[in-house]
């Protein structure tokens, strides 16, 4: 409507009786005037986050758009998204088990021998420890709880601000704005898989835990019945490391067992431990 408008204007100003070329000069330069504010307005329209996280994990594996759905914030939304990203094909072997798939594990051999693995290596530890013990959740991490627990930690939030912050900056340059529809999807993939959260979240993606298949184990150093070193980041020099749990862990593991490897480098988590048959 506004370039009839302008068109119309003009045809106006040339068959006026009076139609100086300074009057026509005037009508250019306002058009070209016109031209850049609505230009710059065009390009002022930001993208719609929330849509393009949609329309990314409309072409990941189904349960990745189930998972998002449950994910509280956008922030967070695109910081899960970022993981399955990375995961790529290796996504459907590393999902957590269904109700089904833990309740059928609960009486499996392979159950028993990560049982007999951790019992083992709690062996070990309490013989070279004496007053102490080792604890571990028996239970398998279901994707219930792991959305719960994504939803509601502070490091997650923290690497999702980050991550939120540097993608909105990226995805409304005109530059990104201006490629077709697939290219873009494409580039908004490649950033968020080449992005590095500030602080690396202290949790997997929901769907992608390890503890989902019973292949993380998080040993508690307890006295007593009381735990007195925890999966808990902010006290690991203190509890851990200070206190010598850290090494003495390590030793119990690997006098027990050949079959746990760690602990976990990245986040740093002196107590995770990985199971491998």
């Amino acid at each position: 409507m506004t370039s009839m408008l302008c068109i119309y204007s003009l045809h106006r100003v040339l068959r006026a009786p009076r139609a100086t070329l300074s009057r026509v000069k005037r009508f250019i330069a306002i058009l070209v005037l016109l031209s850049g504010v609505l230009l710059r307005g065009a390009f002022a329209q930001e993208v719609d986050v929330p849509s393009l996280i949609d329309a990314l994990s409309a072409h990941q594996d189904p349960r990745v758009a189930a998972a998002l759905a449950r994910i509280e914030g956008t922030d967070r939304r695109l910081l899960a998204l970022r993981g399955y990203l990375r995961a790529g094909t290796g996504l459907v072997q590393r999902w957590s088990w269904t109700a089904g798939q833990i309740a059928a594990f609960g009486s499996s051999p392979e159950n028993q021998a990560i049982q007999a693995a951790i019992a083992r290596v709690r062996q070990a530890f309490v013989a070279a420890n004496p007053g102490f013990d080792l604890w571990v959740n028996p239970e398998v991490r279901s994707l219930d709880v792991q959305l719960n627990n994504w939803n509601s930690n502070q490091s997650v939030a923290r690497a999702a601000a980050g991550l939120s912050i540097a993608f909105e900056s990226w995805v409304n340059t005109a530059a990104i704005r201006a490629m077709p529809a697939a290219d873009a999807r494409r580039a908004a993939e490649q950033f968020l898989v080449g992005f590095v959260p500030k602080p690396i979240p202290t949790l997997a993606v929901p769907g992608l835990s390890p503890h989902g298949q019973m292949r993380a184990i998080d040993f508690q150093i307890r006295k007593d019945g009381k735990t007195i070193a925890g999966p808990r980041s902010a006290t690991i020099a203190s509890e851990w490391d200070g206190a010598g749990w850290t090494r003495k862990l390590n030793d119990a593991v690997r006098v027990g067992s050949s079959h746990f490897h760690g602990p976990l480098e990245s986040p740093r988590e002196p107590w995770h431990y990985t199971y491998s048959p």
